[in-house]
C-alpha cells in the first residue's frame, strides 16, 4: 500500500505545479532511517530488557513489558523521521528493510550456527525446531516493522502538510457525523453481545415480528406507515464493533485462565522447591556450610536458607519397587525456604530428628513421649515419603521401606549398592503428581551417614523476598561469596523447561485466538470503504475547500479508531466479568486428573493492557487503506455525480 504523497495544486494526472515538486517514490534516506529503526528496535529491546530486568531487578512480566515499549518506541522515532524527510508514508522504504531483515534471518538460520550458539535467546528457539527459530525471528521483525511503520503514519498525519498539525477537533467532529453511533444504539450492542448471540437474535426477531405487525395494521387501516430502516454502513459498523469485542472478549478470558493455571502451578513449584539453589563446580563439596550459611543470610533479599543433601536411590517395601530422589534436610530451617511442613498430611515432620516417636504401622498416634525410648541399635531412621509414592509402596505411617543406593562400597567386583530400613515417619501431599510420586526426605544427618559424605552437603537451598527478582539476588549471593567454586541458580532455570513450554503455549493461544481480532479489523477495512464510497461527494466538498490529505485520512483514521476502541472497551468490560464469574463462582475440575478442585483464573492487568493495545493498534492498521483512498479522491470526481 504506497503512501499518499504531499499535495500539491497540479491537475488531475499531470505534475505539480511550480514551487511544489512531488516527492520520490523510494527515498534513500527514508530507507536508511527505517531500516534503522527496524533492526535497532529489536536490538534495543534485549539491551533494555537486560536493564531492567537485572540492573534494575523489576519482575519479570513488567522487564519484559518496558522493554518491549521501549524498543517500540525507538522503532516509532526512527519511522516518524524517515516520513518527514521522505515527505510521505515509508511504505516501500519499510517493505525493502523487511526483506532485508528476512534475508538477514535466512543467512542466520543457513549459515552461522556460531551467531546463534552465543546467544541464549536464540539457542532456546532453536532447541523447539529450526521451523520455531525462523517464526520466531519473522515475529520480532514483523513486530519491529509494525512500530516503524505505525510511527511513520503518525509523522505523516502531523507533518504531513509541510507544518506541524497536530489539531484533531474537526476531524473527530466529522468522524461522529458519519458513523451515528447513539448511545441507544451502542447499549443495545452491548446487551446483544453479552447476552450471546441466540438470544439477541430471538429479540430481533421478536422485535421484526412487532414491527411487521404494526405495519400490517397500519396498512388495513389506510394509513401511510414509514419504517426506518438501518443504513448498512452503521450496520456494517455495529458488525464490526461486535467482532472485535468477541476478540478481546475471548483472548482476555483465556489468557487469563491459563495465567491462573501458570500461577497455580508456580506456587505450588515454589512452595515444594527452594526459589534458588546454591551450588559448588564439585560434587558434595559444600563441608563448611554452617559458616557459609551464616554469610548467604546477610546478603540483602535472602530470607531463608538451608542445607540438603540429593541423591537418586531406589525404594522397595516388601514385592513393590520404584524410584525416588532422596534429599537430606536440616528439619530446623526447612520450614523457612519451603513449604514442606505445610503439606504434611499424615505424621509429623519432627519425627524424622526423633524416629522413636514414629508410631507403629497402623496407629496414627505416637507413643507417649514420656515413656522410656526403646534400646540403643534397635530404633531405625525415619523418611518421608509423597502421597503418590506411598500409594505405590503400599505403605503407611509407620511401615518400614528399603532405600537402596547404587553407591556403596567398593567390593571385589567394583562398587556393590547399599541398602538400609526406614521406617515412614509422615506423608506429604504437594499438589503436583512429579513431586508427590518422586521424592522423599530423611533427615540430614541420617543421609550423610548412609551416603557417606562426612559433614559435606551437596547444596543449599534459598528464599528470596522477590521471587521474580530471585535470579539477581542469586548472582548477589555468588559475589559476596567471592565467585568461584560457588555458583547459583534461581527457580526459572531449574524449571525452565516447562515455563517455556507453558510460555509457549500462551503465545500459541494468543496468536490463534487474535485472528479473531484480525478477521474483526477486516470488517473495519469494509466498513470504512463503504463509507468512502458513500461519502465521495463530501470528501469532493471538503477537499475543494482547502482540506489537505492528511486532514482527510484523520477522518477515517479516527472512524476506524473509534470502532476499535469501542469494540476494545465492550470486550475488556465483558473479559473481566467473565473472570470475575469464574473466580467468584468457579467451573468445578476433578481433583484426580487435574490436581484442582476448581478453574483457576488471574486477572493480570498487564495482559488486559496488552491485548487492549494490540486490538487498538490491529484497528489502527486496519484504517490506512481506506484513508488513503478518500485522501487520494479527486474533488472533481467526488463532484461530478452533482
Amino acid at each position: 500500500m504506497p503512501g499518499p504523497a504531499a499535495e500539491g495544486p497540479g491537475p488531475r494526472g499531470g505534475a505539480l505545479g511550480a514551487g511544489h515538486p512531488a516527492p520520490p517514490v523510494f527515498s534513500v534516506p527514508a530507507f536508511v532511517l527505517v531500516l534503522t529503526g527496524l533492526f535497532g528496535a529489536a536490538a534495543v529491546a534485549p539491551l533494555a530488557h537486560a536493564f531492567f530486568g537485572d540492573r534494575l531487578a523489576l519482575p519479570g512480566a513488567l522487564a519484559i513489558g518496558l522493554a518491549a515499549l521501549t524498543g517500540a518506541l525507538a522503532g516509532a522515532a526512527l519511522g516518524g523521521a524517515g516520513a518527514w524527510v521522505g515527505r510521505r508514508i515509508a511504505f516501500y522504504e519499510l517493505s525493502a528493510a523487511f526483506l532485508l531483515w528476512a534475508l538477514g534471518v535466512a543467512v542466520l538460520v543457513a549459515f552461522l550456527p556460531g551467531v546463534r550458539e552465543s546467544s541464549a535467546a536464540l539457542q532456546a528457539l532453536e532447541a523447539q525446531g529450526k521451523l520455531v527459530l525462523v517464526l520466531g525471528l519473522l515475529g520480532v521483525g514483523l513486530l519491529a516493522a509494525t512500530a516503524v511503520f505505525i510511527g511513520s503514519t503518525l509523522a505523516y498525519l502531523a507533518v504531513g502538510t509541510g507544518r506541524l498539525d497536530a489539531s484533531f477537533s474537526y476531524e473527530l467532529f466529522v468522524a461522529r457525523s458519519h458513523l451515528r453511533l447513539s448511545p441507544r444504539t451502542l447499549a443495545a450492542l452491548f446487551a446483544l453481545v453479552v447476552t450471546g448471540l441466540v438470544p439477541g437474535i430471538v429479540l430481533g426477531l421478536v422485535w421484526s415480528l412487532l414491527r411487521d405487525a404494526k405495519e400490517r395494521r397500519a396498512y388495513r387501516r389506510g394509513e401511510l406507515f414509514v419504517r426506518p430502516r438501518m443504513p448498512a454502513t452503521l450496520l456494517m459498523t455495529l458488525i464490526s464493533i461486535g467482532g472485535v469485542a468477541i476478540g478481546v472478549w475471548a483472548l482476555t478470558v483465556v489468557l487469563s485462565v491459563m495465567s491462573g493455571f501458570e500461577a497455580d502451578l508456580k506456587s505450588k513449584i515454589l512452595g515444594q522447591n527452594a526459589h534458588g539453589m546454591l551450588l559448588t563446580y564439585g560434587q558434595n563439596e559444600l563441608t563448611d556450610w554452617r559458616t557459609t550459611r551464616e554469610r548467604v543470610l546477610h546478603v540483602p533479599g535472602v530470607v531463608g536458607a538451608t542445607p540438603i543433601l540429593y541423591n537418586e536411590v531406589m525404594l522397595s517395601a516388601g514385592q513393590n519397587l520404584t524410584g525416588a530422589i532422596v534429599k537430606g534436610i536440616d528439619v530446623g530451617s526447612v520450614g523457612t525456604v519451603t513449604e514442606l511442613p505445610k503439606s504434611i498430611e499424615e505424621g509429623k515432620l519432627g519425627w524424622l530428628e526423633k524416629p522413636e516417636l514414629i508410631p507403629p504401622p497402623g496407629k496414627s498416634e505416637a507413643p507417649d513421649e514420656q515413656r522410656a525410648p526403646p534400646r540403643a541399635g534397635k530404633t531405625l531412621p525415619g523418611i518421608v515419603v509423597g502421597r503418590e509414592l506411598a500409594r505405590a509402596l503400599r505403605v503407611f505411617v509407620g511401615d518400614q521401606v528399603n532405600v537402596v543406593s547404587p553407591f556403596g562400597d567398593l567390593g571385589p567386583a567394583g562398587p556393590q549398592p547399599k541398602s538400609r530400613p526406614f521406617r515412614v515417619a509422615a506423608i506429604f501431599h504437594s499438589g503436583m503428581f512429579e513431586y508427590d510420586s518422586k521424592f522423599a526426605y530423611v533427615d540430614l544427618a541420617e543421609g550423610q551417614r548412609f551416603f557417606g559424605t562426612g559433614d559435606a552437603v551437596t547444596a543449599f537451598e534459598l528464599k528470596v523476598r522477590e521471587p521474580d527478582a530471585a535470579r539477581a539476588v542469586m548472582g548477589r549471593v555468588v559475589f559476596e561469596l567471592g565467585g568461584w567454586p560457588f555458583r547459583a541458580r534461581d527457580w526459572t532455570e531449574l524449571n525452565r523447561s516447562l515455563f517455556s513450554a507453558l510460555q509457549t503455549e500462551k503465545v500459541v493461544m494468543a496468536v490463534i485466538l487474535g485472528f479473531i481480532v484480525l478477521v474483526a479489523t477486516f470488517t473495519i477495512v469494509a466498513t470504512l470503504v463503504m463509507l468512502v464510497l458513500e461519502k465521495r461527494k463530501e470528501i469532493g466538498v471538503l477537499k475543494s475547500m482547502g482540506a489537505g490529505v492528511p486532514s482527510v485520512m484523520k477522518i477515517f483514521m479516527a472512524e476506524g479508531v473509534t470502532i476499535g476502541a469501542v469494540g476494545t472497551a465492550f470486550g475488556l468490560l465483558l473479559g473481566y466479568g467473565s473472570c470475575l464469574l469464574i473466580d467468584k463462582v468457579g467451573i468445578p475440575l476433578d481433583p484426580e486428573v487435574y490436581y484442582i478442585s476448581n478453574l483457576p483464573v488471574v486477572i493480570d492487568p498487564s495482559q488486559f493492557a496488552l491485548v487492549a493495545f494490540a486490538a487498538l493498534a490491529l484497528s489502527y492498521l486496519a484504517t490506512l487503506y481506506p484513508a488513503t483512498k478518500a485522501a487520494r479522491l479527486n474533488p472533481v470526481d467526488g463532484l461530478r455525480s452533482e
